[in-house]
């Protein structure tokens, strides 16, 4: 099936459905993103891969010997720069509106990052968290996935004009390096997961697997009948969604299982019949034709529409999905295809125009920060920190990634956290990211709580439905605990699964400490600026302690913990242990909140999770309080 630019719009199609998958993923709507598609940060690799088959196919179909390098690098500056472009001066602007200066310094760290296409390494090198992306909210964070591919469109061609008219030899090179990479994949995705997902060798193998399809797509097609091609298309169609289903993990990718769901690409593409949900390609190359467009705006508008929407809610991020196709088919008319067609020095005016805004913006985001950084650590900073603690006290909590979600933290095949030679107490704290912050208020005073051993598992509520539960069952620590210590930002859904979880304790002889939802404080709505930085940046001075814990109090959100705190309060006070950290927190009778520590630290990075320093403060807190001999006899 081709069209009449000689594009094939089974490929379009592919295009189309990656960026939705990625869409998806990042939008995380609670429908589709966690039940019926779980990998859709595929989609970035299914891009490898087309990319890979598209510049062989260019390179090759204008014949080695004619081959132009310096007018590929002007298609591919004039196809990449002008969009990428006025997305990045969109994005910093709109941290200058939403006012958050310590997001805006570090978001311009990275754009220029971008700007060099060497932002892979930079998120690597800040041990950036890309499974979690919304919550990392740098607004160009997705850009990663660019840098990768610019830097394959520099030094890809070069093999063909360095061995030029020696097909055979570039062959073998294209398969060596490839299983080079392959190699090197299998050395890092579990020990150096984060640096094996942003390392630019690490996705070679998927680009040049593109390049193999591309090479060899004839060759395997006419050894098979034509009748058999739309059960083969069809057979890797299956085989790409089986991976999405069930053979993804974000923590380890990619991984050894990667090259699943390439071969169901390849079986795509080589096998591709026009009959074959001719319809269906129609339409996703529709979206095809825009996904660059798509892909560059999505995660913008999604960290934007963060700030903007209190409660974010699938309805709210649908009509921000319809906002990204409006704006994506502007711009793909407005930008992607003018530029194209005028001159290449345009799109290089453009790129200066960039950098000298990004120079600006970093100028007075870096004035406006000083004011400020004198007294309190940047916020994304003290998130990784208060993260990277977990992983650092108790490796096997997190089984060796950084994902405090992951569903297989702590399995028979790791080695235990839990002594069994000693007499302690074994601790195992389970939930979400609160779960995090629970382990850190001991962790972090653990020459105080000396009788106790602490571990944690990664899982929440809505786990409990599917094969995860199995997996916390079977783990070495689940079993040799003596507690169990559950926290969660719980919502209404979660309410009824706590049942199942206090069922599972009594099941297994487990005691079981619920710990209530966590206060919540206002912050004029911004999802990452805290409490404490608003009252700075609006009255421009700090108060005394006491005046900041009497500001915390009046910024509590009430309505988001006390009636479901209340509901589980009525539901199980009778059938478990509920701790309400309340009382540990705010002070009713003073009215007033923790809002830093005695050293003046920040007790809270966000709206309600802990930094170290307010961990330790937590934890010091229950400990005079005595709550290991109250409740962990």
């Amino acid at each position: 099936m081709i069209n009449k630019k000689n594009l094939r719009i089974d490929i379009e199609a592919l295009r189309g459905l990656s960026v939705i998958l990625v869409i998806l993923y990042h939008f995380k709507l609670s429908n589709l993103d966690y039940q019926i598609i779980k990998g859709g940060f595929i989609g970035v690799d299914i891009f490898f891969v087309i990319s890979g088959f598209i510049i062989t196919k260019i390179i090759i179909e204008n014949k080695i010997k004619n081959f132009s390098l310096s007018y590929f690098y002007e298609r591919r500056i004039k196809r990449i720069i002008p969009l990428l472009c006025i997305v990045l001066i969109f994005s910093i602007l709109s941290l200058f509106l939403i006012f958050d200066f310590f997001l805006l310094n570090k978001n311009i760290k990275a754009s220029l990052a971008i700007s060099a296409a060497i932002s892979n390494f930079y998120f690597w090198a800040s041990a950036v968290l890309y499974q979690f992306a919304e919550e990392n909210n740098l607004i160009n964070l997705h850009f990663w996935s660019l840098s990768i591919e610019i830097q394959f469109y520099i030094f890809f061609p070069l093999l063909f004009v360095i061995f030029r008219n020696k097909e055979k030899i570039i062959h073998l090179i294209i398969f060596f390096l490839l299983v080079l990479s392959y190699l090197f994949v299998l050395k890092n995705y579990k020990i150096h997961n984060v640096f094996n997902f942003y390392n630019s060798f690490s996705r070679v193998f998927e680009f040049l697997s593109g390049a193999l399809i591309f090479i060899y797509s004839d060759l395997l097609k006419n050894k098979i009948k034509e009748k058999f091609h739309s059960y083969i298309y069809t057979l890797g169609l299956i085989i790409l969604f089986l991976y999405l289903q069930f053979l993804q993990n974000e923590g380890y990718h990619p991984s050894p299982y990667s090259f699943v769901f390439i071969i169901g690409i390849g079986l795509m593409i080589i096998f591709n019949n026009d009959i074959s949900f001719e319809r269906i390609k129609i339409g996703f190359s529709y979206i095809g034709k825009i996904s660059y467009s798509l892909y560059l705006w999505h995660f913008p508008i999604l960290v934007v529409g963060s700030y903007l929407f209190a409660e974010f809610t699938d309805y709210k991020k649908l009509i921000l999905i319809l906002v990204c196709f409006i704006i994506s088919i502007i711009t793909y008319f407005l930008i992607e295809k003018k530029f194209r067609e005028i001159k290449l020095l345009y799109s290089l005016i453009l790129f200066l125009i960039l950098v000298i805004f990004l120079v600006s913006a970093k100028y007075v985001s870096k004035s406006k920060k000083d004011n400020y950084s004198n007294f309190i650590l940047d916020n994304y900073y003290l998130a990784d920190e208060s993260l990277l603690y977990l992983k650092n006290s108790n490796k096997y909590s997190l089984r060796q990634t950084k994902n405090i979600f992951s569903f297989k933290n702590d399995t028979l095949n790791f080695s235990p956290q839990f002594n069994q030679k000693n007499d302690k107490k074994k601790i195992l704290i389970v939930g979400d990211s609160h779960s995090k912050d629970l382990f850190n208020f001991f962790k972090t005073n653990e020459n105080k709580f000396k009788n106790y051993e602490f571990a944690r598992y990664g899982i929440n509520l809505a786990d409990f439905k599917n094969y995860r539960k199995k997996n916390l069952i079977i783990s070495h620590n689940f079993q040799y605990a003596d507690y169990i210590l559950f926290s969660q930002k719980y919502k209404k859904k979660d309410l009824i699964d706590l049942q199942e979880l206090i069922e599972l304790s009594n099941q297994n002889k487990k005691k079981l400490i619920i710990f209530l939802r966590r206060p919540q404080f206002v912050s004029n709505n911004k999802k990452n600026q805290t409490v404490l930085d608003l009252f700075y940046l609006t009255n421009g001075q700090l108060l005394s302690k006491e005046k900041m814990d009497s500001f915390f109090f009046d910024q509590l959100k009430i309505a988001s913990f006390i009636p479901i705190n209340n509901q589980i309060k009525k539901m199980y006070n009778d059938q478990a242990i509920l701790y309400d950290l309340y009382s540990v927190f705010c002070d009713n009778k003073n009215g007033s909140c923790h809002s830093i520590d005695e050293s003046e630290k920040k007790i809270f990075y966000d709206y309600g999770h802990l930094t170290i320093d307010g961990s330790k403060f937590i934890g010091n807190i229950l400990f005079n309080r005595k709550f290991h001999e109250n409740y962990l006899k």
